[in-house]
């Protein structure tokens, strides 16, 4: 038989160029970009919300080229931007099918006077984490790590600890070799032995132009104060949902809820064009909407903020449901403590919105919307990854309509049919990969309460404790360890103000103090976890071993303190060379919590005493 060998190159040629363009790449390079720099780092790290960060006071008028770092990951139809030096930002993404950026891109560094320590800059997607946003990493250089993955996805990794806190986090920026989507997928540990401020948000930005649509579904906006408002129409008729109908007042912060929903985001009309977010609704279920006033007042900012890329808006998520300013702390939208030794973890998705019109429900598969005209029905369908599955739409119990998609990502589908417009009817791809039907509003439509009691007292006995513990929860010790003080004069057994005033005098390392409080809370109720947990970490600083390890076993049998509380008893195992005892605690610890961290090292440093090195 006679080989055609220039048929069999060219096939193998092919079907090279063919593996080629599925895998995913990473690489990392230097960039010029014109950069107005900071300076003048203040040599006093004032005590506060900050400290022990100091503030940079200088800021430049004069922008200079400069190299950054920056991290580029690719595949066929994503490019994603990182600059590690530049913590950790995301700086854009682009839809390469379009060559439009679905991530605001800002061709400048034009650092301002915005975030915790001062410097901060527009664009991109921000990572932050512990006790308010623009955290104090978000304009300094982060660890990061880059990996090739074996199912041909790429990676880029990055962290840092957040001295306010203790807290250590780590975002994974991974672009699949072949979808229209990358995920962030979040680690966030409490390494510390106490409860810290918990406060996440991915703060994104989008172009503001005026055909800019915003999808966010709920029936209510509440803001940083709690307070709830109607959504996407307010009091005085303007659409919300659109930027242009945002033309009053001053700068605008929504977040929105009220539908079980997992995605969000925004679609330019004129330009058939946007950006959107998923997420499963427990990762994150805050949706937040942040615009600048649209007066001079707001768009003086523009021009401190980039040279020639224009506005912006902020679209961002978060682990909840508001950024909750002290106020926040008067309605049902309070702040939250990080558990000690705690972990969490979460993914979401970012993608291009392209030529589907809007969105009416969007996933990793892909994007569906349709609008109705009386009778006539029109589906749009823009897939994030390769799709071959069948379309059907069905009413009243009977099947209308049925295709077999075969689509690459980000190719448009799209048709329309007959419809009864008095009967529901329901999309469906892939035999419930995807659903979406006229009825989904009312399906997720949630009722959660959105306003505190009308007659709450703040100066009773249990307003003052909880008011204590809000600002505590806020990092702001003085003034909560003085409500707390104001609580128990009113009730001297009150346990809630017991074992928070408890806390905070551990926190200023006056454990003979805290032992008189915990004592106190133990006479009231000798099982109560929190309290056992608090007496037997004051002993271990006591070097009272015995009652250590009594308040931590008895503070072990809640769910709500296992973990940290056998973590606890590994570390004092680990002190007093029961290396098998230490495994033994911190197997358990982790039998409750296998990311927490602190009981891994705890293992490691008992298997390396016992000679198991290799494990």
């Amino acid at each position: 038989m006679k080989i055609n060998y220039y048929a069999l190159a060219l096939f193998i040629f092919i079907n090279i160029i063919n593996l080629a363009a599925q895998k995913a790449t990473v690489k990392e390079s230097l960039k010029e970009f014109k950069t107005y720099p900071y300076s003048d780092p203040n040599p006093v790290a004032n005590i506060g919300r900050v400290y022990p960060y100091y503030r940079f006071d200088g800021y430049a008028h004069k922008g200079k080229t400069q190299k950054w770092k920056v991290v580029t990951l690719e595949n066929s139809y994503i490019k994603v931007f990182i600059t590690p030096e530049i913590g950790g930002k995301i700086w854009g993404a682009m839809d390469k099918t379009s060559g439009k950026m679905f991530i605001y891109y800002n061709r400048v560094v034009k650092f301002r006077n915005i975030a915790m320590r001062g410097p901060w800059t527009s664009g991109g997607i921000e990572s932050n984490f512990g006790v308010i946003g623009h955290a104090p990493t978000c304009s300094s250089p982060v660890d990061y790590i880059l990996q090739d993955n074996e199912d041909g996805s790429v990676s880029c990794v990055i962290g840092a600890q957040d001295l306010i806190t203790g807290t250590v986090w780590r975002v994974e920026i991974r672009l699949p070799k072949d979808k229209a989507y990358f995920e962030t997928n979040v680690l966030w540990h409490n390494p510390t032995f106490l409860e810290q401020p918990y406060y996440h948000w991915m703060n994104t930005a989008a172009y503001a132009k005026n055909d800019l649509h915003f999808y966010y579904p709920g029936h209510s906006y509440i803001g940083h104060d709690g307070r709830n408002h109607n959504w996407p129409k307010d009091s005085a008729g303007h659409d919300l949902s659109y930027y242009a109908q945002n033309n009053f007042g001053s700068y605008k912060s929504y977040h929105v809820l009220g539908e079980y929903n997992g995605f969000f985001g925004g679609y330019y009309h004129n330009e058939e064009f946007g950006f959107g977010n998923w997420s499963l609704y427990d990762d994150k279920p805050g949706k937040k909407l942040w615009i600048w006033g649209l007066s001079r007042q707001g768009m003086i900012w523009e021009n401190l903020l980039t040279d020639s890329d224009g506005q912006y808006i902020e679209w961002q998520s978060g682990r909840l449901f508001n950024q909750a300013a002290g106020s926040s702390s008067e309605t049902p939208f309070k702040h939250r403590e990080f558990a000690p030794y705690g972990t969490d973890k979460w993914s979401e998705i970012w993608f291009p919105l392209k030529e589907t019109k809007g969105v009416k429900t969007a996933s990793p598969y892909g994007i569906i919307n349709y609008e109705q005209h009386g009778n006539n029905l029109i589906i749009y369908f823009s897939p994030l990854q390769e799709i071959h599955n069948r379309l059907t739409v069905s009413s009243g119990g009977s099947k209308l309509y049925e295709k077999q998609l075969d689509l690459k990502p980000l190719s448009l589908f799209s048709d329309s049919l007959k419809i009864d417009p008095r009967k529901e009817f329901t999309i469906d791809i892939g035999g419930g990969k995807m659903r979406c039907s006229g009825s989904d509003f009312q399906d997720n439509y949630l009722h959660r309460p959105l306003t505190a009691p009308k007659n709450f007292d703040w100066q009773s006995v249990q307003g003052l404790a909880l008011k204590g513990k809000e600002l505590a929860r806020q990092h702001n010790y003085k003034e909560a360890f003085q409500t707390y003080r104001q609580c128990l004069q009113k009730d001297p057994d009150y346990l809630q103000a017991l074992n928070g005033i408890t806390q905070l005098y551990y926190r200023r390392m006056d454990y003979d103090s805290a032992l008189i409080y915990i004592k106190h809370s133990l006479s009231v109720d000798t099982y109560d976890a929190q309290a056992n947990y608090f007496y037997g970490i004051i002993n271990r600083q006591l070097n009272f071993s015995a009652d250590a390890k009594d308040g931590l076993s008895i503070a072990s049998h809640s769910i709500s303190h296992r973990s940290a509380a056998y973590t606890q008893l590994a570390e004092i195992s680990l002190r007093e060379h029961k290396w098998t005892q230490a495994l033994k605690y911190s197997q358990r610890a982790l039998d409750y919590n296998r990311y927490n961290f602190s009981a891994r090292e705890a293992a490691i440093a008992a298997f390396r005493k016992n000679g198991q090195t290799a494990k």
